[in-house]
Parts: structure tokens; sequence; C-alpha cells
């Protein structure tokens, strides 16, 4: 049943489809009349699944075609919700009663009364089908499926266009003229607040434009802020923000005597503050300081006249910058068009008429098609005549409509899912995949997990540039994103068109009132009291499939749980939510559960992280369908935990707090992928489960212990967790590299702390073939020592050690004296160094010398080095005190000699 999916565009049809092939087994095998009535619906069900299905792919469906999509869409969640009803009554019957006369009597009655309340049901829903199903004919088109492959990571030409915003084209002049604008006489004004706003429409790029002139100017100021207003501000938050950049400074008041706190902290500083995103003027009568950034004149002008400042206007890129960022992001250089493809390259690109966003979006969905002339102009008449005559604005919306309409089904469905976030809202990679998983938009596949095809599709996103990323490791996978302001107004009018989410608190929405709520979002804590007063009146949410309440400590103003019988998502008072597949509570002042959560049986996700939760019911235990368990370290799990046959990934778990059973218990989940662990001590009945599970499907294993696990951690571990992709153990300085790690064939990711780094360590570590990211915490030294002498030796690392796929290298501490040298050839592939190391302590252990080799590593984009040095018996940050450090005028002169120019960074 959960392997079916349900989309935007076609509802819960093939879910549906799938429940009714469920009640042709055995339950119904003698009810004949009730099999071929289930089998027509199915057949009727497929045909309007397919023909929605190209119907969805329109980008301008008539208002006919609308109303009858609609119709199908809702009576599809209608017969789904009465299928789980009935499906719930029949498990009710299978296990409720125990053996005896009396009550096998009256489980046979209870069984006859759900035969004929199935065949009643299934009649019903032949009518509705039959009536829905009747006005297709007038309408009825030949829709063309397609699919497409996802890619399996994120394309590293799509972090380029986000992620090194400096190197973006057409940037420069712009961000030479704000900063003109800023830094200019500054003798005649040195006490003068200095405004300027940048003014243009969306997608233009004000904000990438205002981050690289904050960038270019902070080290200038005493102190400095970035924050984003947007549309519906909270303004203690943002001035919380700002007191927090300026200051480090946390507080909890009123906002007039915020006002007066940052104001006085100001004072008689020279300060660069950039308020971000301006929708009206009476937020910046609250805020008014250097740069803002907004699309509307009426608010640039006010910013302007309040201070006698500047009202920059941004123009759209040239035609010669259009086209560089253009190729650069699908090509990865602004060399590397095909011939055949230039012309039909400058036909799109001046229909996308400079718009940076445009440009962007367009090129993210040619990057995934093949690159042939048919494909790409097929894209460039999509975009019609009609959109050369429309304003800038309806521009970008017609850009991002062929993005949107180019997605398969699935994605279109996960991108509309980004419409029950607020604006600007920082989104959890992990914790979206699990919602999508949740709600069915994510199909199985065999040989993968849902999570692993969830990540795809995530990274699918990022690829085609309609969602940015946020945050990542230090080097590897995205771990949140943001959405464009531009691109989210287009997903909430798309999923607000088609009744896909319902959104309070949001301006410029619409609640239509008597309409069925699917998927509820409360995004304004101010208005969510008054909104609820509407809902419990107006609307009809007995079939809501998800509510989610931004912030999340307004959850205790929804009304009873009982009236969102079919919610997938959090709450609390649980026990009749018998559809919940999703029940995130992470950040709330929750304090326990109820036993009766074991009902739940359909429960995949249960995370507790950061509330007041101290330990789980047993009801927990009978979670059969459990995939997702995350807790924080205070949280005790029950007895039983290892009856979780279907869980595969348990975090934040302290072994300190648990049953001593825990290690047996946790050799029986033989399905468990990613563990993360915090133990007091490694017991040897404790690594030998770890090896156990590591030995089935477990590749993601972290933990956090302390030094009496040394000799564990040293030893051999038997047998070998063989399947591990990622290895991480911390808290515990084990003297060298455990020699058992060498074996590990398919890790990834490692991250250990060790007192020394030797030689024999960097052989053994450059042999793992397949290893990406790298983290060394070096206590002490890296440097061989003679036995005889005691004299340092420094550990070289060439071509012959391998490291063939090592993309990212953190290594050292700050006590570390550092004698790593990269010959040539050493490090192929890697892209990110990050180098941390104490200057007088590497100064003696290599005479003096601060030449470590980084010009030999040919594909280096990014160097970040922290060094530290004793003075008065304490270190301190060398760049605090020593501008002209010899070790830092060392590491520039390397840096400067890589043929990949890097990037050098200081701080760690």
């Amino acid at each position: 049943m959960d392997a079916f999916l349900v989309s935007a565009g076609t509802g819960a049809l093939k879910t549906v489809t799938a429940k009714l092939a469920a009640l042709l087994g055995d339950e119904f095998n003698h009810m004949k009349d009730v099999r071929k009535e289930i089998e027509f619906l199915s057949r009727e069900l497929d045909w309007m699944h397919a023909s929605l299905e190209g119907m969805s792919k329109e980008e301008d469906p008539s208002d006919q075609d609308k109303i009858w999509m609609t119709d199908v869409r809702e009576m599809s969640y209608v017969i789904e919700d009465s299928l789980d009803d009935f499906m719930i009554c029949l498990d009710d019957n299978k296990s409720a009663l125990p053996d005896g006369i009396i009550n096998k009597c009256r489980k046979l009655l209870n069984k006859i009364k759900a035969h004929q309340r199935i065949s009643k049901s299934i009649q019903d829903y032949k009518t509705q089908i039959e009536e829905v199903g009747c006005r297709n004919w007038r309408y009825r088109r030949n829709g063309v499926m397609s699919t497409r492959d996802a890619n399996e990571m994120v394309d590293s030409r799509a972090l380029v266009i986000f992620k090194e915003a400096s190197e973006l084209v057409g940037i420069d002049e712009p961000k030479n003229e704000l900063i003109s604008l800023l830094t200019g006489d500054e003798s005649s004004s040195q006490h003068q607040v200095k405004v300027v706003c940048i003014l243009g429409f969306g997608g233009l790029g004000k904000t990438t434009l205002a981050k690289q002139v904050y960038e270019s100017l902070r080290d200038k100021f005493d102190c400095q802020a970035f924050v984003t207003v947007s549309r519906n501000p909270n303004m203690m938050n943002v001035l919380r923000t700002i007191l927090s950049d300026i200051s480090g400074q946390e507080y909890a008041g009123d906002v007039q005597h915020l006002i007066e706190k940052v104001s006085k902290f100001l004072q008689d500083k020279r300060y660069l503050i950039v308020v971000d995103d301006l929708w009206d003027s009476k937020s910046w009568e609250i805020i008014s300081r250097i740069i803002t950034t907004t699309r509307i004149n009426e608010v640039a002008e006010s910013c302007r006249s309040s201070h006698c400042g500047h009202i920059y206007t941004l123009r759209p890129l040239n035609a010669m910058n259009s086209k560089r960022l253009f190729l650069k992001r699908i090509f990865g250089s602004e060399e590397g068009c095909p011939s055949h493809l230039m012309k039909v390259s400058d036909d799109i690109l001046k229909k996308c008429d400079g718009l940076p966003l445009a440009i962007i979006s367009i090129a993210g969905l040619l990057a995934g098609k093949a690159q042939t002339f048919d494909d790409w102009n097929k894209v460039q008449r999509s975009f019609g005549y009609a959109l050369e005559r429309q304003s800038d604005v309806n521009k970008m919306i017609q850009i991002l409509s062929l993005s949107y309409f180019d997605l398969p089904s699935h994605l279109r469905s996960c991108l509309l899912y980004l419409s029950i976030f607020p604006e600007d809202y920082k989104i959890g990679k992990e914790r979206l995949v699990l919602r999508w998983i949740a709600e069915g938009f994510i199909h199985e596949e065999h040989g993968f997990t849902q999570y692993e095809l969830g990540e795809r599709c995530f990274n699918e996103l990022i690829n085609r540039s309609l969602i940015q990323p946020a945050d990542s490791y230090l080097w590897g996978p995205v771990i949140s994103c943001r959405v464009h302001v531009t691109i989210i107004e287009f997903i909430v009018s798309k999923a607000m068109e088609e009744n896909f989410v319902t959104l309070f608190g949001v301006p410029n929405t619409t609640v239509y009132p008597r309409r069925n709520i699917r998927r509820l979002s409360l995004q304004d804590r101010n208005e969510v009291g008054d909104a609820l007063v509407g809902l419990q009146e107006n609307m009809i949410y007995y079939h809501a499939r998800a509510v989610s309440v931004f912030p999340a400590g307004s959850l205790g103003s929804l009304p009873s749980l009982q009236r969102f019988r079919h919610v997938h998502h959090h709450l609390s008072d649980l026990g009749r939510l018998f559809a919940l597949r999703y029940l995130g509570l992470c950040g709330t002042w929750i304090h326990e559960l109820p036993e009766d959560i074991g009902q739940l049986q359909y429960l995949q996700t249960l995370d507790v992280r950061s509330t007041h939760i101290k330990e789980l019911p047993s009801g927990v235990a009978r979670l059969a369908r459990l995939v997702n368990l995350f807790c924080s370290y205070h949280v005790h799990l029950p007895d039983g935990f290892g009856n979780l046959r279907e869980l595969q990934r348990l975090k934040e778990i302290s072994l300190w707090i648990q049953s001593p059973s825990f290690a047996q218990e946790l050799r029986r989940l033989r399905n468990l992928r990613m563990l993360d662990v915090h133990i007091d001590d490694l017991t040897k009945d404790l690594v030998s489960s770890l090896c156990t599970i590591g030995m089935g499907s477990l590749d993601c294993l972290i933990i956090r212990t302390n030094q009496a696990s040394i000799n564990l951690v040293m030893e051999p571990w038997t047998p070998t967790p063989l399947n591990l992709k990622l290895l991480a153990i911390r808290m515990i300085h084990v003297p060298r590299v455990p020699r058992w790690v060498g074996s590990l064939d398919n890790l990834q990711d490692l991250s250990l702390e060790v007192v020394e780094l030797g030689a024999v360590d960097v052989g053994l570590l450059g042999r793992l073939n397949v290893l990406v990211r790298l983290d060394l915490m070096v206590w002490t030294e890296v440097a061989d020592r003679s036995s005889s002498t005691q004299e340092a030796e420094r550990v070289r690392i060439s071509s012959t050690h391998g490291f063939t796929s090592l993309r990212m290298l953190r290594v050292g501490s700050w006590d570390c004296g550092f004698g790593l040298l990269f010959e040539a050839g050493a490090m192929p592939k890697l892209q990110e160094l990050r180098l941390m190391f104490h200057r007088d302590k590497t100064r003696s252990l290599t005479h003096g010398e601060f030449d470590f080799g980084i010009q030999h590593l040919p594909c280096l984009t990014i160097v970040r080095c922290g060094i530290t040095y004793l003075e008065l018996e304490e270190a301190h940050s060398v760049e605090d005190y020593e501008p002209k450090d010899p070790a830092r005028h060392a590491l520039e002169i390397a840096v400067g000699s890589n043929p990949n120019q890097p990037k050098l960074y200081y701080g760690f």
C-alpha cells in the first residue's frame, strides 16, 4: 500500500487502486459480486489516472478541464479516507477479541457487518466514479507519459551558481557602485548614517548583490548584521537577530525596549547592517540602517528620504553576462557550448531578458536534457511569442511555469509541498524527505530505500535550480534548502489553485469557506487563534492529511485532534489518528507521549528531538512500521524496542540511561542502516552488537564515547562491519588510526580524533579507494619520530598513497604541531582542505618551514586555515594579533601558486 504514489496532479488515485486491490485478497474471496465491482472500479480509476496525468502537464488547461480534474482529485481523497476507516475496522476485528465461543460469535457477526458495509461502500464508490467519469468524455485528452532518471547527487555546476556567488557574472560593476555610495566622502559624514536601498523586481539578484557588498565591507566596521525581513515579518525576531549579530547578546522582552538596546549598543560605533527584502514602510520605520533591498518603489523612497540616502535601481544583465551565466550553469564553463546549440541558446536568452533567476531556472531545466538542437528548440518554442509582450514579472512566471511543467509528476508534488513552509524558511533536507515519504510522494524502487529515493528528488530540485542549498557539511551533501521568494510565490499560487494546501497567516492568500482541507499550514502565531476560529466554523477538516504550525510553539492552539482523523503530521493526543505516518515534535514543549501511541500502526517517523520528553512509552515498541526514530540524548527507550524490525534510522541515543539489555535489543534490528549513539563505555557486548548489525544493512555509524573505551576502539572488531559508508568516532583521542578501519572498503566518510598521525596511518587511509571525506582531529602532532633519536620527520603524501576519491580533508587541531607535506600528484581530486595547527609547535617541527605543498593539489578550490600560537601561556588566534605572520605569508604564497587558484579563508 505504501509503495504507491500520491501526487498533486492525480490526487490519491493510485493509492485508492492499491487499497482496492488489497480487498481482493482472501478476506473477500467468497464475495464474487464485490470482487467484480472492485475490478471494475480499479479499471475505471486507472483510466482516470492516465487522463489526469496527461492533463496535469498542460500549462494552461481550460476552465472545464480544471473543474473536472479538481472533482476527480477530491473524489480520490474521499474514497481513500473511507477505505482507511474500513481497513482499520478490519484490523481491529482481527486482533481485538481473544478466543472463546462468545467472542468467536461476536467476531463472526462483526465480519458479516463489515462485509455488508464494504458492499454498500463499493456501490457508493461506483456511483461517484460514474458521475465524475461521465463528464470526462467532453474533455478527454491523449496525454503523453514521460519519465526522467533522477540524479543521484547534486550537480556541482548547480552548487557553483548558489555557493560561489562572488563569481556570478555581471556583479562586479553594481557591487563597486554600491560600495562607492556607502564609503564615499567619509571624512565629511563620519557620524552620519548612510542608507542605500537596492530596488528591483523579484529574480533580479538584489539579495545576492547586497550579500556581496556586505561581505566586502564587513571587516571595515566595528559591528555588522545581515537580516531578512520578507513579506510578513516578526519584528521581534528581526531585532533579536540584529542584536545577536552585532553584540552576541540574547534578549527576551518587548519590541520598544529591544529597539533602545540596539540603538544604545550602536551609539558611537561604525556599523554595517543589511535589511533584506522589505515589503512595507512600517518595517523600515522600526529599522533604519545602511543597506536595504526591496521590489516596491514606495518602500525605497521611504528608506531614501528618512536619512537622505540613495536608491540604487538594479538593472538586468547585459547580453554578454547573460550568456556567461547561462553557459556556466549548463556546461561548467563559459566556452563549453557546442556550435549547433549557439543559435538556439541566443534565442532562449533573448526571452530571459537578463533576469538572473530566469536564466538560472531555464539553464537548470536544460542541464538535465540531451544536448541536441531538437530538445533545446522545444524549450525555446515553449516560451511562445506572447512572452516577448509580457512584463518582467509575468515573464518570470512564464519561465518558472515552463520549468514546473517539465518536472515529472512526483517532483511537481514534492515542489508544491514546499508551499507549506513560510517564506525564507530554512528547510532541513531530512525533515522534508521524511514528510514527502509520509505523504506518499516517494515510490519504492528495488535496491533503494525510500529515503535514498527522496534524497534523489531533493537533489534533482537543486539541480534544476528550483530550490537553493542553504547549508552543507564540511564537504558533502546539502543538508538544508531555501526557496527563492519568486518561486515560493509561484508554487503557493499553484498549490492553492489545486487545493493542495490551505494557508493561514499568509498575506494575499484567500481561504475559501466550506472547502475540504487536505494540508493545513498555520504560518503566523499572532493570527493562529483568529484563524482557528474561522477554521472551526467554516472549514471542513475531517479529511486533513497534514497539519503544520509555524512556529511549533503555537501547537497548543489547535482544536481537538479528533477532528483530524486522517492527519499525517505532528500533534499530540494521538490515539484516534490511525493514518498518522509522520509525527514531528522537534523543538516543542511536549513532556510526554500517551501510551496509546502504540495504536498508530502506520507511523513511519517519530521525532522527539529537543523536547522535554524523558521516556518513550512502552507502546512505541509496538509500532510495527516505524522506520525512523529520532530522540535526544536524555530519552529512555522502552523495553522491547528490538521488536521494531522495520527500523532503519535510530538517532541520538544515550547508552547510560538505557536498560542493561540495550546491546541485545540492538542486535535484533537487522534492517538498521543508521545509528547515532552516545556511550559512556564501549563494552565488548556492545561492540559485538555493532559488528553484527554492521554485517547487515548498517551503513552509517556515529559513536560518541570516552577515554575508557580506547582499547576497544583500537582492538580489531570481529566481524568487521564491512558495509559501513560513514563512520564517526568522537570525544575519544585514540593513539593512532585503528588498523581495522583499513578494511572498510565501502567507507566514504570518516571522522576520528587521534593523538598522532604518521606515515603508516596515511598509508592505511589512502587505501580506502571510495573515501570522499576525511575529518582527522590530530591533538599532538602530524609527524614520525625516530625510535632512537626521537627526531621528528615530516609526513609526506605522494601519488603512491592513494586517496583516489578524496574530495575534502580536515586535519589538525589548535594544539597540533603540523608536519604534513603534499607532494606532486597527491590527492588528485581534493577540492577542499581545512588545516588547523599551532604555529610555534609547527615551526619547531618543520625547522621554521610553513610550506605544506598546497600548490601541488591540482583540483583544490577552497583552503581554510586556523592558526594559533602561544602567548602568556594561552593560545590565541594569530589573525587577531599578527596580520603579517610568517605562517600566513607562506600559506598565501602556496595558495597563490596553485594553478587552480583556490580561495583562502582564515578560521576553522
